[in-house]
């Protein structure tokens, strides 16, 4: 199993390095590789995303955007990737998701 996990995170680093560099083509394809390498290491390493979450707070916050954006299925593994999710103001506990602020 470990071993599994491993393989599927190398492979989603792959995806998001070479969707990095085809980003800069004419036909912008690597932004979707980009997108599935990272929904791939979230779900294969949640712990290496908590550790960059806790690092680069600016990467926290783009996170908690996309949880509010994303549908529920994504937004999930994304909150397992949360270190202090249940921490900050405004979270409804039954379900995860933030409060609306009005």
């Amino acid at each position: 199993m470990i071993v599994f996990r491993i393989a599927v995170s190398i492979f989603a680093l792959l995806l998001i390095g070479f969707g990095v560099v085809l980003t800069i083509s004419p036909i912008p394809f690597g932004i979707v590789l980009v997108i599935l390498g990272f929904l791939l290491f979230v779900s294969a390493a949640p712990a290496e995303v908590r550790w960059l979450r806790k690092r680069w707070r600016w990467f926290d916050r783009m996170m908690h955007r996309l949880e509010d954006r994303l549908p529920e299925w994504i937004a999930k593994r994304l909150r397992a990737s949360d270190y202090d999710h249940d921490k900050e103001d405004g979270v409804e506990p039954e379900t995860g998701r933030r409060a609306l602020r009005r």
